[in-house]
């Protein structure tokens, strides 16, 4: 810089001549060409504007660095803040459950403040790298095509970053309060005293002699297992909410299981009440209910269109999960000790073996109950009145199932985990010998159903009227689920729907462009080129001429190409111009849709034992890969549909298809056209008891 001001103030201050003739001392050389005259003197204070804007420009770009350092460094003593943090209360948490509750409380208010304020550093730091290597183009002497494209990336890259962090912490900010759990779903319904009369006697006499808080609600119902509750419940079919303490009972376990097995279980989750358990749950629901909000609101913010999470979101989720994990691993810790301590309270009430038998009974049991109750989920117009009866009399004329693989599971919960059932077994000072696994997989006794009478005064109407409440959710599930298939057959034409490329926009590019370089020829023709010969403005206007017919010439065909059409949608078909027959819906297994230079590339992938069709022969946007029994179009979106409205609109017609398939599948009695997989997860019944939420 001081070089360039020099040569400004020297050539500056040279005396002109006396006579007025040109001078040719006054030189200056840029850019490895010499300037003479005042023109040296111009090509000077240009050298020293870019010399200022350059040295400017450095000083800004001195600065980054630190600023990436300054990022990076807070983001990683935030990071070890609460890594240590969390891991030094998860460790505490493990002696003494109030102080989970409390150091875990703590974390959950400083967790969304902390992932947040990670995001924006991780953000900003990204940005400055970014800025710091992309101001290298500025500094040069003239932008090429290639820098202006590297810069426009780096802005769209820059906008993306903070957009991303602007909306994870406008997420976060939301969550903050978002502390309170969901109410507690509960299938059943309150039973008085008046109706079950023996039951609540057992449950006052257990409560007593446990020294365990009464429950305020006893609700029975088919299915879920044995579990008790102190937080705020929602009972279906109808919507009635219930607070207080509740022991919930399943209908089918309490026929299938000796008086004394079910004491055991009841004596156990009236364990809960008096050690505190439940209400412990209610202390840390809220925790879990923030923190997993928190690890949700910056995954939703960092999704991207390929459905992966953002490079800049990750160390705070990761960081989030690390939190959870400690909590969760403390939280385990004291739902294990309790559970043992539960089934040796259970077990103080009857006997260790009648405890033991519980457990592998229940697990005998499960397989069966949940078989029925799944058939009549997915048929509820051909389900029995009365299911308790059913499974009753099916597990007496088939058995129940051998309890020894579910020994080695460990029941998934809302919030907690139970111990595998053989090391419950063996903490009761029994083992899992062929002798008790054989009585637990035995059939129940013929008069099994007459064990109910020794609960309720009026066992089966109870058992009816549970059947109908379990039904009547059904019914509204398979009602809900047909209303939403029709809504998705409705949404398609019956009649086709013939799509064209909207080729337009492209061909009236080629026009203007291919236009603008024919112009510049016929300029060049007419007015020539200061300082070139008379051929070679003949070859650059020729060059020029020819490139712009190209140009244009391209437009003709590419503007023809949208009138045609080149995918037509039918609610069974799908026709694409260029193969030898239409691809039903019934075989296509699945649609891929991403973009592609050329446009949308849509991927259909086919069942192996449909007909594959055939390429005609001049089809170029169409390809049938015969290896992976796939074919692949790639296409410009058609007018007034965007990319993702496009991929909108086939998904559309491949659910509809899927819709009025399910729909045709309906049993002429009605009930659910899907049925129920034995196998789903929401479905399952716990395979022993105490598995419920909240104990």
């Amino acid at each position: 810089m001081v070089g360039a001001t020099k040569a400004v103030f020297t050539l500056e201050a040279r005396p002109p001549s006396g006579d007025g003739r040109f001078d040719s001392g006054t030189q200056f050389r840029r850019n490895g060409h010499n300037y003479v005259g005042p023109i040296a003197i111009a090509q000077a204070r240009k050298e020293l504007e870019d010399v200022e804007s350059t040295a400017s420009l450095m000083r800004w770009r001195a600065v980054l660095p630190p600023v990436v350092i300054l990022c990076a460094s807070l983001t990683a003593g935030l990071s070890a803040f609460v890594l240590v943090t969390t891991a030094l209360l998860g460790w505490l948490g493990r002696r003494s459950r109030d102080t989970l509750v409390r150091g875990f409380s703590f974390v959950r208010h400083i967790l969304p403040p902390t992932m947040g304020a990670q995001v924006v550093l991780v953000a900003v730091g990204f940005v400055a790298v970014l800025l710091f290597e992309s101001s290298a183009l500025l500094a040069g002497e003239a932008l090429s095509s290639g820098g202006a494209k590297v810069l426009g990336l780096v802005v769209v890259m820059v906008g993306l970053s903070l957009w991303g962090a602007a909306s994870a912490v406008l997420q976060l900010r939301r969550t903050m309060g978002l502390f309170t759990p969901d109410p507690l779903d509960i299938l059943g319904r309150p039973i008085s005293p008046e109706e079950a009369p023996g039951l609540w006697h057992i449950v006052d006499d257990l409560a007593k002699r446990l020294g365990a808080l009464k429950p305020d609600n006893v609700v029975i119902g088919l299915d879920a297992g044995f579990f008790v509750s102190s937080g705020p419940k929602l009972l279906q079919p109808g919507g009635g909410s219930l607070g207080g303490r509740t022991l919930y009972l399943p209908l089918p376990y309490l026929a299938l299981l000796r008086q004394d097995e079910v004491s055991a279980i009841i004596g156990h989750e009236l364990a809960h009440f008096a050690g505190g358990d439940t209400e412990y749950s209610l202390r840390f629901l809220p925790i879990y209910a923030g923190v997993g909000r928190s690890l949700e609101a910056v995954a939703l913010a960092g999704l991207g269109a390929d459905g992966r999470i953002s490079p800049l979101m990750r160390p705070s989720l990761r960081l989030g999960a690390f939190a959870m994990d400690r909590f969760h691993l403390a939280v385990r810790h004291w739902s294990r000790l309790r559970e043992f301590a539960a089934d040796a309270a259970g077990a103080q009430v009857v006997s260790n073996a009648a405890a033991a038998s519980a457990l592998v009974r229940s697990s005998a049991a499960a397989p069966r109950i949940d078989a029925a109750l799944g058939e009549a989920f997915g048929r509820p117009d051909a389900a029995p009145p009365d299911l308790v009866a059913a499974i009753v009399r099916d597990s007496f004329e088939h058995g129940l199932d051998d309890p020894s693989p579910h020994l080695e599971e460990a029941q998934p919960h809302p919030t907690d985990t139970h111990p595998p059932t053989r090391q419950r077994i063996e903490a009761l000072g029994q083992k899992a010998e062929p002798g008790l696994l054989a009585a637990a997989a035995a059939p129940p006794p013929r008069d099994a159903l007459s064990r109910l009478g020794a609960y309720f005064a009026a066992p089966e109407a109870i058992c009816r009227a549970a059947t109908a409440d379990y039904l009547r959710v059904a019914r509204d599930d398979a009602s809900a689920h047909r209303q939403a298939l029709e809504a998705a057959v409705a949404e398609v034409s019956h009649e086709p729907v013939v799509l064209r490329e909207n080729t337009r926009p492209g061909a009236i590019f080629l026009f203007v462009f291919g236009g603008i370089l024919i112009a510049i020829a016929l300029t060049l023709l007419v007015l020539g080129v200061p300082g070139t010969t008379a051929t070679e403005v003949r070859w650059i206007a020729g060059s020029a001429l020819i490139l712009g017919l190209v140009f244009a010439g391209a437009g003709v065909p590419y503007l023809l190409r949208g009138r045609k059409p080149f995918l037509t949608l039918r609610p069974d078909d799908i026709s694409i111009v260029g193969l030898d027959r239409p691809i039903a819906w019934e075989h296509v297994l699945h649609v891929e849709m991403t973009l592609g230079r050329g446009g949308v590339v849509a991927r259909l992938l086919l069942r192996r034992d449909a007909a594959l069709p055939a390429r005609l022969p001049r089809a170029r946007r169409v390809k049938v890969d015969a290896g992976h029994y796939s074919v692949t179009l790639t296409a410009v979106p058609p007018r007034d549909l965007k990319a993702v409205g496009f991929a909108e609109l086939i998904g559309r017609y491949r659910q509809a298809y899927e819709a009025r398939r399910l729909l045709a599948s309906v049993p002429p009695k009605g009930g659910s056209p899907w049925g129920v997989d034995e196998t789903d997860e929401t479905r399952k019944i716990s395979p022993y008891f105490g598995g419920g939420p909240q104990g």
